[in-house]
């Protein structure tokens, strides 16, 4: 049970409530508020041991049973209290803020009692606590006391000479590090005199005589707090910093044969979207041969001196996990994401296949499968022990391009867990093998089986199904795959080879081999972030003899060891041990019970999404913020959103998440729980009733001895009216979609239930995705919902009273007919995210309102024109990281007096909107489109955005004078997307000079000219390329060295395009050529020269017009489709 994970929300809520000005002025609750606060807080220690050992012993189940319930009192008090106390105060006004009032107060009294009572129990259960249950957090002081004592048994000018020259610190000494962030000024130049003297010879010149300098390493890299550490390294003339000829030879010198690899672009600054910038590292250019002698030095000293054989490993151990360079944080996330790309989306390079060991079993298996049945060969079952990469080789083979091409549409992944029922499987792949009208919600479950049938016959299908654990489970779904001779194939992943042997007795299972030695040190050493070193060989041995070959337990093992870099060889150590002769399955219990207790909740939160879902990452990191999951940063300058943004980081990380699908740009859009989590995490998740799903038409199904408080809907809502089964809800979560043409009234009705006297406790209600739910006129009193999530609900009206939900902290309404908000919505204080649908900033704002403007970091999908409060509204908003904003330009007649005066009015507006938005420095993501009174696209103007040093992803649409010129541009702009700006000049030489540039989008008319010229060494970062509906464009020139890196090209309707160069194609780095809507002979040319070399997609669509579009005849030249789904206008998540 996942206690210490509840506890720690609870008493965030307590100190939250302390601070409430209503329980300030009442002393006693204050009190009382506090004491359990500080109770709760010494029993954290025991609570996290518990959850360790609760499985093996029934008294320690018991009694965390027994204090959960308290907690969830606890929670239901104060908030139950917070309501009542707040719609006293819409009733009663100012009378609720006088302290005689609040003390006799009914609300209060009556939590006072249930106060007392609780802690009573709470002092009860605390004096009797099972004998088994011990401190953690004395353990851990104990064990890092041990550490301590451990290290020092070393010598530390032998062992640990070289990490204090390059990090100031050693294994045995590293907490106090951590604890003092001092150094030890007089050992250290004991241990580099030496090199200091050598320096100091340098030069004789006067003026470049001798200086302090000071490095400051990026504590990101090294250590878990805040706080730089400065080391001082000895005597060095004048710092400048290198040129890249010296950074060539500083590399050089750092790749000796005893020395450590230190890799100076992984120590360079990061920046990406939605990440803060690193702390900079600065590397001096000296002493990198004398460091080698040094380590060489004291290698030799341990292996000669009198120490047992045990201590001599593990000083030589200790050297090596503090001389290996690890790879930075940033570089870790990197990798994350690029791998699971590989695993989620096929690649024809198998060098690029990350799977270590798999390349030849890929290839076995897609012979086997684009095989005619001549050998029985149509159930292909994968057996092997849990861990053993099942899922991992499924996945490539899935996903492998020959596959597709072969299988084309016909193809449905399928995983069977320990809570599927059939007719849940039957809905699953109905979904993906069905069409739209099919209604898999409302089916019987032989309805299902024979419409699956249905849909399946006659096709030739490739079917995965992923974790079939018993001949049962195949004996049930095995009817609804038609045979018919046709080359059809079904994937079968098991642990259990009667299985295999049933589902196809003829066909010869693929039994997972474990993987060698050599590549199973290689994925290790891939998941730490540590290079290849003559040190390694002891931990070598051992971490493959533990390991086994798994690579599961290689890359959870690894991953967890990567987080554990700061804390030397002891902790590894340790960890070590504790995992000799273990299974998957306890690696994978003893990596989770690693993680702090608001990490564990944050996890175990996603077992809510269905099974195969891709989760929007801005969606879940949103939700976690607002069922109070993330712990709240002690910095007052310190945003939740950069807490929340680590705690996911940390659990990509630990390989505990898996990114699913990346933006063109490589950033992370999606993800997905690691498979085989789901099964262990799901008992977990019910121990402490974190929420109930509705899985089918029958909704009287008992919520547990706590109650539901989370309410996850895949079915009908319309049975779940029962009001006592909602008294504690805190959120309602909605992935019931099946249905698009019937509005979701069921929504309106169980709101309506849960809105009542004593009730309305709801934190979340979700509802993307669901066809127009019905939201009661009394939304207003969820006086606790902090997350509205509305977006692809094509709603057409928001309840009024959506502007009194003070605690608000999300709006989403994209891709609605929303198109008015209340005014009252800008006044709430909480509000950080503000997703709308092109709605219109209204004139008549009540100014007093724009004083008090919430903080939001986003504001998307915002329409403002000349009568729209910029000045004295918009631009007190100086925090947003992301901003869509779309402005209307009225038309007016060039010869009245009203022109004349729209004109003055309208430039004043320009002037005032640009100029706020050119001082918007915290921006990472900007969208300005440009329109005028009937939606067409308009002339677009701009200011120097070279301010904006963070902004990484820029689109525009509108008609540009001319482009700005490379000075004006962000600096760091990764993205870049230009609509309907009809340069005239080729904007290629300006825009190949941007520095950063890896994904640039030419769409609708931005280019109206003939040709482009990409000159010598232009865009040296891009790697995608979109050219849509660039009608007059014919000619496409690319001189020597021009985008060298690109590996995607996307060309779409440009009717008139001659040719694509050459040697782009024949390039070694291009990957995807993808053409849609283009002529018959330029599709054919391209194919018949690079068809087998490159992966060429060729899509032929047709295009709906808006109403309002018709092709060439539109007033701006604007062909069909410039904005929806078919321009590609790139929808912002």
């Amino acid at each position: 049970m996942a206690l210490d994970a509840v506890v720690s929300v609870i008493i965030q809520k307590l100190r939250d409530m302390v601070a409430e000005e209503s329980i300030t002025l009442n002393k006693v609750i204050g009190t009382q508020l506090k004491e359990m606060q500080e109770a709760l807080e010494k029993m954290q220690g025991f609570f996290i041991d518990a959850s360790d050992k609760e499985t093996n012993v029934e008294a320690i189940k018991k009694w965390t049973d027994e204090y959960l319930q308290n907690l969830y009192s606890v929670e239901d008090a104060i908030e139950s209290f917070a309501l009542r106390i707040t719609r006293q105060r819409k009733r009663m006004g100012f009378l609720m803020n006088h302290a005689l009032f609040l003390k006799n107060f009914t609300a209060c009294k009556m939590l006072s009692r249930k106060l007392v009572k609780i802690q009573r129990e709470i002092d009860f259960l605390n004096d009797h606590k099972p004998v088994d249950v011990e401190d953690a957090s004395l353990r851990s002081r104990r064990s890092q006391q041990n550490d301590e004592r451990n290290g020092a048994q070393i010598d530390p000018s032998d062992a640990v000479s070289f990490s204090r020259w390059t990090w100031g610190y050693d294994a045995g000494e590293i907490h106090e590090e951590e604890k003092t962030n001092t150094f030890d000024y007089a050992e250290f130049n004991h241990i580099t005199q030496s090199a200091r003297h050598s320096s100091s010879n340098i030069s004789s010149n006067e003026e470049d005589s001798p200086k302090r300098i000071l490095t400051t390493y990026s504590n990101d890299m090294l250590f878990p707090s805040n706080t730089s550490i400065i080391q001082e390294v000895g005597w060095q003339h004048s710092y400048q910093k290198p040129s890249d000829d010296d950074e060539a030879s500083v590399r050089s010198r750092c790749s000796q044969p005893n020395g450590a690899q230190i890799d100076l672009n992984e120590l360079s600054n990061v920046s990406g979207e939605n990440r803060e910038e690193n702390a900079e590292v600065e590397l001096y250019t000296f002493g990198y041969t004398e460091l080698d002698d040094l380590t060489t030095n004291a290698r030799h000293r341990i292996s000669t001196s009198s120490v047992t054989e045990d201590s001599r490993s593990k000083a030589l151990l200790r050297s090596f996990s503090n001389v290996m360079t690890f790879k930075s944080e940033a570089s870790f996330i990197r990798e994350r994401w690029q791998q699971a790309k590989l695993i989620y989306n096929s690649t024809s390079d198998e060098q690029e296949l990350y799977i270590v060991g798999f390349r030849q079993d890929v290839r076995d298996l897609v012979n086997r499968l684009i095989k005619e049945d001549s050998g029985g060969d149509r159930i292909i079952s994968l057996v092997g022990e849990l861990g053993s990469g099942k899922t991992t080789l499924a996945r490539a083979v899935y996903g492998n391009r020959i596959i597709k091409d072969y299988f084309k549409s016909s193809g449905a992944w399928v995983t069977i867990s320990k809570e599927s029922s059939t007719a849940d499987f039957l809905r699953n792949l109905l979904k993906q093998v069905g069409e739209s009208k099919d209604q898999g919600g409302v089916l019987s479950e032989q309805m299902l089986q024979t419409r699956v049938w249905e849909r399946l016959r006659d096709r030739k299908y490739l079917i995965v199904l992923d974790g079939v654990g018993s001949v049962d489970v195949w004996e049930n779904i095995k009817n609804v795959f038609p045979d018919d001779k046709n080359g059809s194939k079904i994937i079968l992943t098991t642990c259990d080879i009667q299985v295999a042997e049933y589902a196809d007795p003829n066909s010869h299972p693929h039994y997972m081999k474990k993987i060698d030695n050599q590549d199973s040190w290689k994925l290790f050493l891939n998941k730490v972030g540590l290079e290849e070193s003559e040190e390694c060989s002891t931990l070598k041995e051992k971490i493959i003899e533990i390991c086994n070959g798994l690579p599961l337990k290689i890359v959870l093992l690894g991953s967890l060891l990567s987080t554990k870099k700061a804390e030397g060889y002891d902790k590894w150590a340790s960890i070590l041990d504790s995992q000799e002769h273990s299974l998957a399955s306890d690696t994978l219990s003893f990596c989770y019970n690693d993680l702090d207790a608001h990490s564990k909740l944050c996890l175990l939160y996603l077992m809510l999404f269905p099974q195969e879902y891709d989760i929007p990452i801005r969606r879940v990191l949103r939700l976690w913020l607002a069922e109070g999951f993330v712990k709240r940063p002690e910095k007052q300058d310190m945003c939740q959103e950069i807490t929340v943004q680590e705690y996911f980081d940390n659990l990509v990380k630990r390989s505990l998440i898996q990114i699913s699908k990346l933006r063109s740009d490589g950033s992370p859009r999606k993800c997905r729980l690691l498979g085989v989590l789901r099964d262990y995490l799901l008992d977990k998740a019910r121990d402490i009733c974190l929420f109930h799903v509705h899985r089918n038409l029958d909704c009287h199904e008992h919520g547990g001895q706590y109650g539901k408080r989370r309410l996850v809907e895949y079915a009908d809502a319309k049975n779940c009216l029962d009001r006592s089964q909602f008294q504690h809800l805190r959120s309602y979560i909605s992935f019931n979609t099946q249905k698009k043409d019937i509005p979701a009234k069921e929504v309106g009705n169980l709101l309506s239930n849960t809105i009542g006297k004593g009730f309305g406790l709801l934190r979340v209600l979700d509802l993307e995705g669901v066809y127009k739910p019905s939201l009661p006129d009394n939304l207003g009193d969820l006086f606790h919902l902090r997350y509205l999530g509305l977006r692809w609900t094509f709603l057409d009206k928001l309840p009024k009273s959506v502007g009194d939900l003070t605690y608000l902290e999300t709006l989403d309404l994209k891709h609605t007919y929303i198109n008015r908000i209340p005014t009252s919505i800008w006044k709430l204080k909480h509000l950080r995210h503000l997703n709308l649908n092109e709605i219109r900033l209204d004139k008549d704002m009540p100014l007093h309102l724009s004083d008090s403007l919430p903080p939001l970091l986003t504001l998307w999908g915002l329409s403002v024109d000349s009568e729209s409060p910029v000045k004295k509204c918009l631009s007190k908003l100086t925090q947003l990281r992301e901003l869509g904003i779309s402005f209307r330009l009225s038309n007016f007649d060039d010869h009245s007096s009203q022109a004349r005066n729209g004109s003055s009015s309208l430039t004043q507006f320009k002037e005032d909107l640009l100029d706020w938005i050119s001082k918007l420095t915290t921006l990472q993501s900007l969208r300005l489109r440009s329109k005028d009174d009937m939606g067409y696209p308009s002339e677009l103007s701009l200011k120097p955005l070279s301010s904006l040093e963070k902004l990484s992803n820029l689109n525009l649409l509108g008609k540009l004078q001319k482009l700005p010129e490379i000075d004006q541009f962000p600096p760091n702009i990764k993205v870049l997307t230009l609509s309907v700006s009809h340069l005239v000049n080729d904007p290629m030489p300006i825009l190949g000079q941007l520095p950063s540039l890896t994904v640039l989008r030419l769409l609708a008319n931005s280019f109206s000219g003939r040709e482009i010229v990409c000159p010598q060494g232009t865009f040296k970062e891009l790697r995608v390329l979109y050219l849509w509906m660039l009608k007059d464009l014919k000619e496409w020139k690319l001189e020597e060295g021009a985008m060298e890196k690109l590996k995607e090209l996307n060309i779409r309707c440009c009717s008139n395009l001659n040719n694509i160069p050459d040697k782009l194609l024949q390039q070694r780095t291009f990957k995807d050529l993808i053409l849609t809507n283009m002529p018959g002979k330029f599709k054919e040319d391209i194919e018949k020269n690079y068809f087998g070399k490159v992966s060429i997609t060729v899509n032929d669509y047709k295009f709906t017009p808006l109403p309002w579009e018709q092709a060439d005849d539109s007033p701006n030249g604007v062909s069909s489709s410039v904005y929806g789904y078919s321009n590609g206008e790139i929808s912002h998540n």
